[in-house]
């Protein structure tokens, strides 16, 4: 579900977790565009020889249902994690900003990183993930922030037209 609060947007990132062999991620992104997923972001990192690929997209119960099935076959685990996507403005030192305004609160900044300016923002978005998810939103909400903000967007608008690739 998305909802926007303020300057930032909660979000729910899929992380899948893929042998590393040809074809594993090629199929993890057709399968989402077969399911009619826009995939606004994603993410790819290597942990013990496996790929981890983190995703955000829309509609996001379309893209929970690819991630099951391609659990159901063989690949895996998937786990889902509450993150924020803040407007951030174009300049240098803002995500330091940002971590050091969660330090100063001493809240864990596990992962970030940047989302390009798309249908779901004009302005590029820097996507957060928390240990204390709930207390950080609360944090960035009491900061005196730049004054931009995201456009609320619902799911309709955010599905994929028609030939538009997932990825």
């Amino acid at each position: 579900m998305l909802s926007v609060l303020m300057n930032q947007i909660q979000l729910t990132e899929f992380s899948i977790y893929l042998q590393q062999r040809p074809g594993e991620l090629a199929g993890l992104l057709d399968a989402a565009y077969a399911a009619g997923v826009e995939i606004i972001s994603i993410s790819t990192t290597e942990h013990l020889d496996r790929g981890c690929v983190r995703l955000l997209g829309y509609p996001e119960e379309a893209l929970r249902h690819v991630c099951e099935s391609m659990v159901d076959a063989g690949v895996g685990p998937v786990v889902e994690s509450p993150v924020v996507a803040v407007s951030v403005e174009d300049r240098p030192g803002i995500v330091r900003d940002l971590a050091v305004l969660m330090a100063d609160n001493r809240v864990n900044v596990r992962y970030c990183y940047f989302v390009p300016a798309s249908r779901v923002s004009e302005k590029t978005l820097c996507v957060f993930r928390f240990d204390e998810f709930e207390r950080a939103i609360e944090i960035i909400e009491q900061t005196d922030w730049p004054t931009d903000t995201i456009d609320s967007i619902s799911e309709s608008d955010a599905s994929p037209d028609a030939g538009e690739s997932a990825a």
